[in-house]
């Protein structure tokens, strides 16, 4: 099957080059598209995604005509999404009859009672339960309902603190989807996860049936070498060979254009000392707030 498709450019930005011409225009991110496919293709039991309020009814119209059964939020979110970035972790629920324009939940599945079981759970806050009904691995709910946090749901140092080291399978990059480019829709407990590595290698193969292109695309980007900032940015080190505990890289992908990213994009090598702390030109940058992560 050759569907069309959208390729990203090195820049972060969706250019389109073909297009899954309705997933695309009502969804307008890769990833959203990417879960609703997965959910008509069968390799997902439910998916949880934001929709713009304005086009609420056209994508469950969508939805509809493609025997995808739907429930929506009894609350709109508004998005806290930085410049340059497609994906943020932080969002303000607001009552449904705001004027303020924003999003709303939407819980899809080819069981109608899955669906609406999944709008039940998300107000109930009942985080592991939904997790396990939109297919993520035990584990990985158990993670999240343990260190949930309603102002920033982003686990990402969170998990990597719980990994192993610093290289981990690029199936597992979860970086990337602040530029609209993953295989996961949850956050593995470990980088190493196996039921997470094995449900993004099933994801990229729907991907691949649909565009070779577009799956050697997202295999590009995920192979990189991510630094995740709690406060500086996320950045993607492009085209790296890794040289003993050096890293020598091309291009930069970033979030933000903070000082970090200067000195990142200024040089072509850091070092790695551990998972929280790296060199570049002479500067230490280590703690917590800061990760660094070679996918490979």
């Amino acid at each position: 099957m050759d569907s069309d498709i959208t390729i990203i450019n090195i820049n972060g930005a969706i250019k389109p080059i073909r297009m899954i011409p309705q997933l695309q225009q009502l969804f307008h991110s890769i990833i959203k598209s990417l879960e609703v496919l997965y959910v008509i293709e069968g390799v997902k039991p439910c998916a949880r995604i934001l929709v713009f309020e304005d086009e609420l009814e056209k994508a469950m119209n969508f939805l509809n005509d493609n025997k995808i059964s739907a429930a929506v939020s009894d609350f709109k979110v508004l998005k806290q999404t930085a410049q340059n970035e497609f994906y943020s972790d932080k969002s303000v629920k607001i009552d449904k009859n705001s004027k303020q324009k924003g999003h709303f939940f939407v819980y899809l599945s080819k069981n109608r009672e899955a669906a609406k079981k999944a709008r039940l759970m998300e107000e109930d806050n009942s985080h592991k339960e939904l997790g396990l009904l939109l297919g993520y691995p035990k584990c990985c709910c158990e993670f999240f309902e343990k260190n949930f946090n309603e102002k920033n749901t982003d686990l990402t140092l969170k998990t990597l603190e719980n990994s192993d080291g610093h290289e981990f399978p690029l199936y597992a990059n979860i970086a990337a989807r602040h530029f609209d480019v993953s295989l996961l829709s949850h956050f593995p407990h470990n980088f190493q996860c196996k039921p997470s590595i094995e449900i993004a290698k099933n994801n990229l193969k729907i991907i691949k049936k649909y565009s070779e292109q577009l799956a050697a695309v997202f295999s590009g980007i995920l192979h990189c070498v991510a630094i995740y900032t709690a406060e500086e940015g996320i950045f993607l080190l492009r085209k790296y060979e890794k040289l003993g505990d050096m890293i020598v890289y091309g291009d930069v992908l970033t979030t933000s254009k903070s000082k970090l990213y200067y000195l990142i994009a200024s040089n072509r090598e850091l070092k790695i000392v551990d998972k929280n702390n790296f060199v570049i030109s002479d500067v230490n940058i280590k703690g917590k707030g800061y990760g660094v992560m070679v996918f490979s």
